[in-house]
């Protein structure tokens, strides 16, 4: 366990970026890193990556000095732990759609007082060899953080309730499944799924908690910034995407 720059970060207010990872490539976690990314976006919900992978993703993030989050294929204290044990710094939770179901994520990632989460001299305990006990479960439940997607009428609906929940850290908005939910698949842009997106915000502003949104083909970091979105996210694979079509066509070009 180690102090999460980017707890700190958001806490000054400042805007963070994240690269979502979705390959079991530990070569992406080192380049985001380089490249001045504020965190990893590890995604064990869609797509192949297993446990394991995540380890070795933390490892690499660790290795490069880059806070590793990882969004989980389920909210159960059960999923939640093995992931946090391994050395996840935080959790990214799919698909929130109430107080209810945020409370249950914290309180999967906090230890005792603030949580039940399980407590063994896993990986993210240093195998038992460092500091006591004591001292290492008071460290994780201060520097760990957690995370909501609101991806669903029922949250936009709960929106105020699920930012009331105590050490819940913020919540990032899933435009195209919220798009999806709301009878209007892949259309992000449109009057309903905006008005849904600007409630969201403008709640998560009020509240003080950290609010996020990806990056879309198309979309420069200054519409959400502007808007007061703090974290901005993109994904590996679309930087990759963009990258190679900008250089076929150069070369196609001459």
């Amino acid at each position: 366990m180690y102090v999460n720059a980017l707890k700190e970060k958001i806490k000054k207010g400042g805007p963070v970026t994240g690269c979502m990872i979705s390959a079991a490539l530990p070569a992406l976690v080192e380049i985001s890193a380089l490249a001045g990314f504020d965190f990893v976006f590890i995604d064990a919900e869609q797509g192949p990556l297993s446990e394991k992978d995540c380890e070795i993703l933390v490892l690499a993030a660790e290795a490069r000095g880059i806070v590793p989050l990882v969004r989980v294929p389920q909210n159960s204290p059960e999923i939640v732990l093995r992931y946090m044990d391994v050395g996840a710094m935080g959790v990214i939770m799919p698909g929130v759609r109430n107080r209810e179901e945020a409370e249950r994520v914290v309180r999967a990632v906090k230890y005792y007082p603030r949580g039940e989460r399980g407590l063994t001299s896993a990986r993210a305990a240093d195998y038992g060899m460092g500091r006591p006990m004591t001292e290492y479960v008071a460290e994780a439940n201060r520097e760990t953080m957690v995370f909501a997607i609101i991806e669903s009428r029922e949250a936009i609906e709960n929106i105020q309730e699920i930012l009331s929940v105590a050490d819940l850290d913020g919540v990032i908005m899933g435009a195209g499944d919220l798009s999806q939910d709301m009878g209007y698949p892949g259309q992000t842009g449109h009057p309903e799924v905006e008005a849904a997106f600007q409630k969201a915000l403008d709640l998560g502003i009020g509240s003080g908690k950290a609010f996020g949104s990806v990056l879309r083909a198309g979309e420069t970091p200054e519409k959400y910034l502007s808007r007061g979105v703090q974290i901005l996210l993109t994904s590996a694979f679309s930087l990759l995407a963009k990258g190679a079509k900008e250089f076929v066509g150069k070369v196609k070009s001459i």
